[in-house]
């Protein structure tokens, strides 16, 4: 095939010990249109002498002076360096699983429409062994009702297009910027799921979301609140009634068939796109699933 351009981001602050893991995890599939930035984002551990021994495999990379409250101004950097139809960003101390980017490049090429789409949610822990791996979906009306638990961003990629319409910048905030990066995703595009592990997120305290959670729940709630703000009533009152299903109905709308389900008007704008791969057709294809049938 054909394989379109890629651009993934790494912004680095003292994960001396994981940055390398991190930057193999890419370089080391061997993707042919691959455009990959680093930027150490004031590193005082020696990180920045780990990202210079790769120097030659990377798209950019550069050093940063002095100290930021978030990553978001070095990925804005980083984003502003490369140009590639399909874009993501993967922290520093996580990694992408073995022939993903293949995965990404084929899923997008063959599901024209899609725009942005998350993999499983994966988890390794500090000698980088998968512990968990689970497809956790969500879509627009999940976020109106305060379910964003959670898209997980090791996992997630967007066509650049999607990225340019939705304001092509993180915001400047401490945390949860990706949260409120998906809040303006939803508001251009449908969330798509890919059955398969592409990304995985290491667990422990070396990451801030673990060692300081309560910095994150504020800013999640404040994001989510904002985009409920900007919502016509058309889609809060579609939203209110998925929030009664889901509490109430959901034992009965379990055992609705996905055939059945979504031919019903006002479900089928409810259903999950999972996108499964075809052993047959070699092609990976979406499939609608019934929401309430996902626990």
């Amino acid at each position: 095939m054909n394989y379109p351009s890629i651009s993934l981001i790494t912004a680095c602050y003292n994960h001396k010990n994981y940055i390398a893991e991190t930057i193999e995890s890419i370089i080391s599939q061997k993707y042919p249109n691959l455009q990959y930035v680093v930027i150490d984002d004031g590193s005082t551990d020696g990180s920045w002498e780990v990202i210079q021994k790769y120097q030659k495999y990377l798209h950019h990379c550069e050093q940063l002076e002095g100290y930021r409250k978030s990553p978001t101004i070095a990925l804005n950097i980083g984003m502003s360096k490369v140009n590639a139809d399909i874009m993501g960003w993967l922290n520093s101390d996580d990694i992408l699983l073995p022939k993903s980017l293949f995965v990404i490049s084929e899923v997008f090429a063959q599901n024209k429409n899609v725009e942005w789409f998350t993999g499983m949610a994966s988890t390794i822990n500090h000698k980088s062994q998968i512990v968990n791996s689970k497809m956790r979906p969500k879509n627009i009306y999940d976020y109106l009702i305060g379910d964003w638990k959670i898209i997980q961003q090791e996992s997630t990629f967007f066509k650049r297009n999607l990225w340019q319409k939705a304001g092509k910048k993180f915001i400047e905030d401490k945390w949860a910027f990706d949260t409120e990066l998906w809040t303006r995703f939803f508001s251009q595009a449908e969330h798509y799921h890919v059955s398969t592990p592409i990304g995985a997120f290491r667990k422990g305290k070396q990451s801030k979301s673990i060692s300081d959670p309560r910095s994150f729940l504020e800013p999640n709630e404040n994001h989510l609140r904002k985009m409920k703000e900007k919502t016509g009533i058309k889609l809060k009152l579609e939203a209110l009634v998925y929030k009664i299903c889901k509490k109430i109905f959901w034992p009965i709308l379990f055992f609705v068939p996905n055939s059945i389900f979504k031919k019903i008007p006002l479900f089928k704008k409810y259903t999950y796109k999972v996108i499964n791969y075809n052993f047959e057709k070699n092609q990976w294809l979406v499939k609608k699933i019934n929401p309430f049938s996902v626990r």
